[in-house]
């Protein structure tokens, strides 16, 4: 942590949530959902969690009117009927030598409320497209066309002497962020789903969203000592680059999760929920209602009410307006 830094992780505040944290937990059920639970051998398991994960980045308008399904609840359901249906879009060996425009319309109708390619509401589709064809044209050239060998060669490492997940995955478009937010995400679903397991989990890095971002700037537990970066970040404006406010926030959650006695991967499924529902465009706290309807916290969260935020007590942004304000940086990016 570098004193000298816009952007620092406020230990005593970070202890104080993490406090708060010790004393609750996920709800059994959310690792029961059918994402996780669903009937397939383990490559199919494979290969759903590491191309949704792939092409999950920057969701904001993705939605199911007719199913009530919003960015990645959305991802989940269309991956788990492309398994069910056993599409051969999840065949690396078959996605290799189809053209872009196939792969494209294929998305276009997944992620569409009727199936209609011009109801979709996924954008950036060359870019989740060229993501998609890089990676099934890698894995059938070097690893037989399946995603566990590819998984397996890390020997279930993170760092391994350049095989480790980390370092092999990076290599591929999709998976290029130098702090690794999509890889440990898909190792978060890999290592829920049942389908992998973690030797070195000293080495991971928190995965770290916008919707964390926003929280741990609201809460304190990242300061911006930067007159000019608080504003761009009240003002909502665009950024070339994000990195210092992420790694402040990396140091965070790490800061939060080893005072709570929660895993580094468990801290993705408290803060994401509570960006997601209770703390975005309107607040618990203030404004006494969620964005999302029902709450994705309190689906997630094992809690008994959901009138107030069980952070209020010690959240900055509670108490102080010019906390709540703030907002994430807004960038462009593909790597969440």
């Amino acid at each position: 942590m570098n004193e000298n830094s816009k952007a620092i992780a406020n230990t005593e505040q970070c202890n104080k949530i993490g406090e708060i944290l010790k004393q609750t937990d996920i709800r059994p059920e959310f690792y029961k959902r059918e994402f996780l639970n669903f009937e397939a051998d383990r490559e199919t398991k494979l290969k759903v969690y590491f191309l949704s994960a792939a092409i999950c980045h920057q969701t904001h308008n993705l939605h199911n009117s007719v199913l009530n399904l919003y960015g990645w609840d959305f991802m989940e359901y269309a991956f788990i009927q492309m398994s069910k249906e056993r599409n051969l879009i999840l065949n690396p060996g078959y996605t290799s030598i189809c053209k872009s425009f196939d792969i494209k319309q294929f998305l276009q109708s997944v992620f569409s409320s009727d199936g209609n390619p011009d109801n979709c509401t996924l954008d950036r589709l060359d870019e989740r497209t060229e993501m998609l064809m890089e990676i099934s044209t890698v894995v059938k050239k070097k690893y037989n066309g399946q995603i566990s060998n590819l998984i397996d060669s890390s020997e279930g490492n993170i760092i391994n002497k350049g095989n480790g997940l980390y370092e092999v995955l990076s290599e591929f478009k999709a998976f290029s962020d130098p702090l690794k937010k999509k890889i440990t995400f898909f190792i978060k679903l890999a290592v829920d789903g049942g389908v992998l397991r973690i030797r070195d989990v000293e080495n991971i890095i928190p995965i770290m969203d916008y919707h964390m971002q926003r929280v741990l700037l609201r809460m304190g537990c990242v300061e911006i000592k930067n007159k000019n970066l608080r504003n761009i970040l009240l003002n909502r404006n665009r950024q070339i680059s994000d990195a210092e406010i992420r790694n402040a926030c990396i140091d965070a959650v790490r800061i939060i999760a080893n005072t709570s006695g929660h895993g580094i991967l468990k801290m993705n499924d408290f803060f994401w929920p509570l960006g997601r529902s209770c703390c975005n465009e309107t607040t618990l706290c203030h404004d006494k209602h969620c964005t999302k309807n029902p709450c994705t916290f309190y689906s997630m969260v094992n809690i008994s009410s959901h009138e107030n935020c069980i952070f209020e007590k010690y959240c900055k942004g509670a108490q102080d307006e010019n906390y709540r304000k703030m907002w994430e940086p807004i960038v462009e990016t593909h790597y969440y």
